[in-house]
């Protein structure tokens, strides 16, 4: 009776703990609006750590958003629903470097489009933290990434070191003894092999907990894309297409989702499950995964001496920890169309003159035997037989050319005068030269340089757009889209764009409102939250009752993002703190010229009276010289 009696307790007292939070945050609610409007400032002056207990929780937990309503800016007040804690760090980063910031309505619009994806994967993380094994590999995921890597490297330095070639017994190999058998050596097999079953657990578990973490919510994302924008590639949408049920996401919320797949038709099998596992399969990061996967079951499972290097594969994972070698790689693959249409080009160009040399130089395609000398050779010859196919003439060519950018060097020496009048090509001195120069002008350097310069000027084209992308992520609001120096200066401390990005127009906060409204009943809207709701979500119906459909799981009302959504409601070049600095500042102007005006008349009714005294002086003065005069 005590477990089921503890279980309980505990789950009251947390129900009153967040009775009691949820009381806080309306009372803190209750108390920022109120100093909103207190003009004397008291209350502003009393929204500190000292007078209100928890104020950082409450400042997380509580949101402020400005909206903009009939040309109007107000403010709304909100508690963050607890689902938003579940937003990945990835998935935000993912959305501020990814948006199209062309103008500002253009990002607004791809804002409000990640709404459902976004609520999607928050209801996902939140629904693995409630199963305690997947908690944990949640909670570890990010450990384990890196114990993947290190022990990727640890193998590999013991590959380094152990393998060897094996000649009569030993490891150590003369000059002149044939190199036929490697292995590893005593006492690193042992090691390889603890090491790649560890690898192999982790691989295991990542692959598992990437479709499961990230996998399901990608193919959600993809099936609810393709309703309402269908591919393009006719094969592609057919493959892909899916009934209207199926693809619906409400659909399973209504009652009749929930009689069709009652009893045996649960194990009906559906298009939908076929669907997923191909979404799934297009995505690069799963396949990457994978491939480390397989190269760890081959190490493990072939019974030869080299099945342990399959895990230099893992080495390549070494571009998901360092965002330089990333964008490396992204300025090969970013113009990926422009460098394939040149390479094909240059291989074109390398069957072109393997051709003539066929044609013109079948005798001369041969390079001298290398010196050997205490048993090395000096100069490796790699091209000693004859050019006696097309197939042939152009390996060499293609051997040496990209190798030495110089093709003469594959050719015999022909002299300059032939002093046999018979022979029948006295000219081809001529004619090597010809082949030749137009090889090194033609292929080595103009292809080779476009090619180059293609990668060189993606890799610049890249950085100044990551350059530009920062200078907007720290130089402008996601929000309202107006500069930072115009914060700045009107702040007396200078950190008025801070303030203004995580107080007044912080992004996370307006998509975290929306989610409040998703999960708020409709007839609990204030008439501000009314205003945002039609202009950017809409309630489901069931077409068949024509009631408001309801959440399986939470039992909320099922409300979704519209597809054009209207917003005007979003405060777009516009912001209160603006409006409230500026009126201070009109107000401290028109006192002052209220001042200056005031102290203007005294000293006008001052020289006023100067003036009279003056007047009034020489107005007796003339009077007594002409009572003077007139004695």
């Amino acid at each position: 009776m005590d477990g089921p009696f503890d279980v309980s307790l505990e789950t009251m007292e947390e129900g009153a703990d967040l009775e009691a939070e949820g009381v806080a945050q309306h009372y803190y609610i209750t108390f920022i609006t109120l100093a909103s409007f207190d003009k004397t400032g008291r209350l502003s002056k009393r929204c500190t750590p000292e007078y209100i207990w928890d104020l950082a929780n409450l400042r997380q937990k509580v949101g402020v958003i400005e909206i903009s309503r009939k040309g109007l800016l107000e403010k709304a007040y909100f508690i963050v629903p607890r689902v938003c804690q579940y937003l990945t760090e990835a998935s935000k980063r993912n959305l501020v470097v990814g948006v199209n910031r062309a103008n500002l309505q253009t990002q607004l619009t791809e804002f409000a489009d990640v709404l459902e994806p976004f609520y999607d994967e928050m209801r996902h993380q939140e629904q693995l933290t409630m199963r305690s094994l997947l908690n944990i590999f949640r909670l570890t995921s990010e450990f384990r990434e890196k114990m993947f890597f290190l022990n990727a490297c640890i193998i590999n330095v013991f590959i380094l070191i152990f393998y060897a070639y094996e000649c009569n017994g030993s490891f150590i190999c003369g000059d002149d003894e044939d190199l036929i058998t490697y292995k590893i050596k005593p006492g690193g097999k042992e090691v390889v092999l603890c090491l790649s079953l560890l690898q192999c657990f982790l691989a295991v578990t990542r692959q598992w907990w990437y479709v499961i973490e990230r996998g399901i919510p990608l193919v959600s994302r993809k099936i609810r894309q393709h309703r309402h924008k269908p591919p393009t590639n006719r094969l592609w949408a057919a493959i892909v297409a899916l009934p209207s049920e199926q693809s619906d996401p409400t659909f399973r919320h209504r009652r009749i989702a929930q009689v069709q797949r009652g009893g045996l038709n649960r194990f009906k099998p559906r298009k939908i499950d076929l669907v997923r596992p191909i979404y799934l399969m297009t995505d690069v990061n799963f396949w990457v995964i994978t491939i480390m996967l397989l190269a760890n079951l081959l190490a493990l499972s072939l019974d030869a001496p080299g099945a342990p290097l399959f895990l230099l594969v893992h080495l390549m994972e070494i571009f998901s920890h360092s965002a330089i070698l990333r964008n490396v790689i992204q300025s090969i693959t970013y113009r990926g169309q422009s460098l394939v249409q040149t390479a094909i080009l240059l291989i074109v160009m390398y069957y072109f003159f393997g051709v003539v040399g066929f044609l013109v130089f079948p005798e001369k395609f041969r390079l001298e035997r290398p010196d050997v000398m205490g048993g090395r050779k000096l100069d490796p010859n790699n091209n000693g037989a004859r050019c006696t196919s097309i197939w042939k003439c152009t390996l060499v060519v293609l051997d040496m050319g990209l190798r030495k950018g110089d093709l003469g060097e594959a050719l015999e020496e022909i002299p300059w005068q032939v002093e046999n009048m018979q022979v029948p090509n006295r000219n081809l001195i001529f004619y090597r030269m010809v082949y030749t120069f137009l090889f090194y002008v033609m292929v080595t350097t103009i292809l080779m340089n476009i090619i180059f310069g293609i990668i060189i000027d993606t890799f610049a084209e890249l950085r100044e757009r990551k350059e530009l992308i920062d200078d907007m992520i720290t130089g402008r609001c996601f929000m309202c889209g107006i500069e930072r120096f115009v914060f700045d200066q009107l702040s007396q401390e200078g950190n008025g764009f801070l303030d203004h990005i995580r107080n007044d127009h912080n992004m996370w906060k307006y998509l975290y409102f929306l989610v409040y409204l998703k999960e708020r009943d409709y007839e609990d809207y204030s008439g501000g939250e009314s205003f945002v709701f039609h202009r950017s979500l809409f309630l489901v119906q069931d077409p068949d009752t024509h009631e408001v459909v309801r959440d399986r799981e939470t039992g909320n009302e099922l409300k979704m993002a519209k597809q054009n959504v209207d917003l005007l409601w979003y405060p777009q070049r516009d912001a209160m703190v603006l409006k409230d600095r500026r009126s201070s500042a009109d107000q401290e102007l028109m006192q002052k010229l209220h001042k200056y005006e005031i102290q203007t008349n005294q000293l006008t009714t001052h020289l006023s009276s100067q003036a009279d005294k003056l007047l009034s002086v020489g107005a007796e003065a003339t009077k007594r010289a002409r009572e003077e005069r007139e004695k």
